[in-house]
């Protein structure tokens, strides 16, 4: 809509509260902080090339004179009166070359040499050598001041070669005899000469630099008018009482548009109004649609809220500064993966409408996370291997930037503030799903649960273990087909998790790879058990839970599957074995062996799911090797299996009640009816159902 006009010129009092209707640049505060900031650039001083050359020879005058001064003085020719034979001092074999030798001066001409180093430095150099400084060159020995000569040197040019000025110089001349304090080892006296050396000689190599200043300014004051001071969406720009200067007015003009704000205690409880009808809305979805997913358990609950609360927090802290880059797709990717599509596109409606006051009611925001976040639920539902969490963040991202682009065409948007909205919707999809990917395995630690994704994923046949089991087990692998079958079928019958006992039942017993022609599915004819002891037999048979455990471990997977594949057999009784065992005792005359020695030594199913599994396992096992081909038969069968696990307190810690025993038997019965082509029969009167048996089973259970 058109926005209201205000009649305001200049030296007007304004009577209302103006707040800007769209984002836009404040030019007159940009050239401001723009001059300021081209005002604290420092000058620009190089380094001179020149000056550090005019000091580099000024040492090195400075000791070829001293070095003059020295040879003079000390390399001399030297003549000698050799005695006469005979005389006092005649030494045989004393002769040599005068001139080579060095000669001792006096302390007169010691005096005159340092007078004369001293004058030739200030009429050659126009500097003035201490006495005591000239002195101690002078007569130190030639092997000390070649050191000196030397150190003096290479220090010198080290220290012209940076860019210094008079304190830098004063500092790096510092360093250095701190430097050279620790690192010489002879000759350390002269220390303090070098460093005086270096002092007198050494002149500042920096000089101002006129062009490069000029350019550094300019370059702070363009990089102030490329980023110039914005004012975002709802920002009040006049408040009651102001006086319209002329900066205010070119500011109303290019906006062309002023709004009246208030207090803002009426958008703030208009705000608290909304959160309210948000929540009743979302109560009432949750109470019609998924009565039993919210408060089923309390870890539900807790994941939802922090599947929600995650991405509203973020928001409060984006939103302001980037409109379009609330991480709605967050809470669409991982509410899809725990709580279905259906539940994920009304929440992040939902969610949406909440941020929308966080934005400033930005007209770009719905669209962008709308169908940002409905493509993202759709990928996710649809997602069954990893290499299509690509397929998610791509698909996000460019729904979310292409809707962005269109809104701010739709508004006719500056072209900077499309680039933004496109770059901020870009990035938030892409991050927004690559969080919600990456977060879901701290959730399955959280919450101890397994997302459907991953349990999708853990499905298709193209997983490392259950090809080995198709290739290296086959009988294992159709045993744990059918039982994902029932499994799955009678899960979702009673309530449970049919995903996690259908993947479940598809690893409950790869144990069995690690010696698979020990279970009779995997065997052509030959038998091993018949050559074995029946205790040597229970041993490897009871043996694959653990092993099953182990292998699972090892190609992490997760925790519930872990748990289905060591509790699916309990601590059942190996009646076949026992019963052999029983036989060959006899047969020997020897004591029969204790029953424990042929159970399962591993824990009593603890959730529905694998007690679901273990009934399954059981049954298919049964159903195999009795080779029923009737529902009658089939149901008397299973039965009995049923009545033998509760026997044994296979059932106590999972969860079921008698009702869910009776309906998973119904379901198990509804599976084979498709396997016999028979439809399930009605109970025929006086035929006692599993469940007349409560009372008896219930004292068991308890």
């Amino acid at each position: 809509a058109t926005p209201r006009q205000y009649d305001l010129q200049l030296g007007d009092i304004s009577s209302y509260d103006i707040s800007a209707p769209r984002d836009f640049a404040d030019e007159a505060e940009t050239v401001r902080r723009a001059l300021v900031e081209m005002s604290q650039v420092p000058n620009v001083m190089i380094r001179s090339e020149e000056k550090s050359q005019a000091s580099h020879n000024m040492v090195l005058s400075l000791i070829n004179l001293v070095k003059e001064k020295r040879d003079a003085l000390y390399k001399g020719t030297v003549v000698e009166v050799e005695p006469l034979p005979g005389e006092e001092g005649s030494q045989e074999g004393e002769s040599g070359d005068p001139g080579d030798r060095t000669r001792r001066p006096d302390s007169q001409e010691i005096e005159l040499a340092i007078s004369s180093l001293i004058s030739a430095i200030d009429q050659t150099l126009g500097l003035v050598l201490q006495s005591g400084d000239a002195d101690l060159m002078i007569r130190m020995e030639e092997d000390r001041f070649e050191h000196l000569s030397a150190i003096l040197f290479a220090e010198s040019g080290a220290i012209v070669a940076k860019t210094l000025d008079a304190a830098g110089l004063r500092t790096s001349i510092s360093e250095t005899v701190s430097r050279l304090e620790g690192s010489m080892d002879y000759y350390k006296d002269d220390l303090a000469l070098i460093g005086r050396l270096m002092t007198l000689l050494l002149q500042p190599n920096v000089e101002f630099n006129q062009e490069a200043t000029e350019k550094a300014k300019h370059a702070a004051y363009e990089r102030v008018m490329n980023n110039p001071v914005m004012i975002n969406r709802g920002v009040r720009i006049v408040s009651q009482g102001d006086v319209i200067t002329p900066e205010l007015r070119a500011m109303l003009e290019e906006l062309n548009m002023t709004v009246g704000a208030g207090i803002d205690w009426v958008r703030m409880g208009s705000t608290l109004a909304l959160v309210v009808m948000v929540g009743l809305v979302v109560a009432v979805f949750f109470s019609r649609y998924s009565p039993g997913l919210l408060f089923s358990t309390p870890r539900n609950t807790l994941a939802l809220v922090l599947a929600i609360l995650i991405p509203l927090l973020m928001s409060a802290y984006l939103a302001r500064d980037y409109p379009l880059a609330p991480p709605i797709y967050f809470a669409a990717v991982v509410i899809t993966a725990y709580f279905g599509l259906r539940t994920s596109i009304f929440l992040s409606a939902m969610l949406t409408i909440l941020v929308m006051p966080m934005t400033a009611f930005n007209p770009s925001f719905p669209l962008v996370a709308i169908l940002g976040s409905t493509i993202a639920t759709l990928f996710t539902r649809r997602t069954g291997r990893h290499d299509n969490y690509a397929q998610i963040i791509l698909a996000t991202s460019f729904v979310a930037a292409a809707a962005s682009l269109i809104a701010g065409l739709l508004q006719k948007s500056s072209w900077g503030g499309i680039s933004s909205g496109v770059l901020q919707a870009t990035i938030s999809g892409a991050l927004s799903v690559i969080i919600g990917i990456g977060i879901m395995p701290l959730f399955e630690l959280i919450f101890n649960t397994v997302s459907p994704l991953r349990l999708i994923e853990l499905s298709q046949p193209g997983h490392p273990l259950m090809k080995r089991l198709f290739v290296e087990a086959p009988g294992t692998s159709q045993h744990s087909m059918m039982v994902a079958n029932l499994a799955d079928t009678a899960a979702e019958a009673v309530g449970a998790n049919a995903m996690i006992a259908r993947v479940g039942a598809y690893f409950h017993d790869v144990g069995k790879l690690e010696a698979p022609l020990m279970f009779t599915e995997n065997q052509t004819g030959d038998n091993p058990h018949d050559r074995l002891p029946a205790l040597e037999s229970a041993r490897i048979i009871t043996r694959h839970p653990e092993d099953s455990l182990v292998l699972g471990k090892r190609y992490r997977l997760p925790q519930p599957l872990l748990r289905i594949a060591n509790e699916h057999h309990g601590t059942t009784l190996l009646s076949y074995f026992w019963n052999k065992a029983l036989e060959e005792a006899e047969a020997k005359g020897e004591e029969a062996p204790p029953a424990d020695l042929f159970r399962y030594r591993t824990p009593l199913p603890s959730s529905r799911e694998s007690a679901i599994v273990m009934l399954a396992d059981s049954v298919e096992a049964a159903m195999r090797s009795e080779q029923v081909h009737s529902l009658e038969e089939a149901e008397s069968l299973i039965g009995q299996i049923i009545r033998d696990k509760i026997d044994q307190d296979q059932l106590r810690l999972s969860g079921l009640s008698f009702a869910d025993i009776e309906t998973i038997t119904q379901s198990f019965l509804q599976v084979y009816a498709g396997h016999f082509h028979e439809r399930v029969p009605y109970k025929k009167p006086g035929r006692p159902p599993v469940r007349h048996l409560e009372g008896e089973l219930m004292e068991r259970l308890e």
